[in-house]
């Protein structure tokens, strides 16, 4: 059995859908909202190469989170795109904390 009927065409992938996937991988792993995570697209050594800004959720080890979590989304978007990341660089602008509602 194949893997499905084969279909005269390509698929093409844009900047844009590239962009919005790795900064919605990116939040999730930061623990940030993706409004406040910014994503920038380059080349590295032939492989696509990600930039990423924002704010970290607060934890003990931040360094060794971020580290972790560019591994993660690296390996994430690779995955979920299917093009090869050669590599995730995080710019932490902040830190999230979990705000205590207001009782009114």
């Amino acid at each position: 059995m194949t893997g499905g009927p084969e279909v005269p065409g390509r698929v093409e992938i844009t900047a844009r859908a590239l962009t919005s996937c790795a900064r919605a991988v990116a939040a999730e792993h930061l623990g940030a909202p993706a409004r406040r995570v910014r994503v920038t697209l380059g080349d590295h050594r032939g492989s696509l190469a990600l930039d990423v800004t924002g704010p970290m959720a607060a934890s003990d080890d931040l360094v060794g989170r971020a580290t972790t979590s560019a591994s993660e989304v690296r390996d994430r978007v690779s995955e979920l795109t299917g093009r090869r990341v050669g590599s995730a660089h995080i710019e932490l602008t902040g830190i999230v904390r979990e705000h205590d509602t207001r009782v009114r």
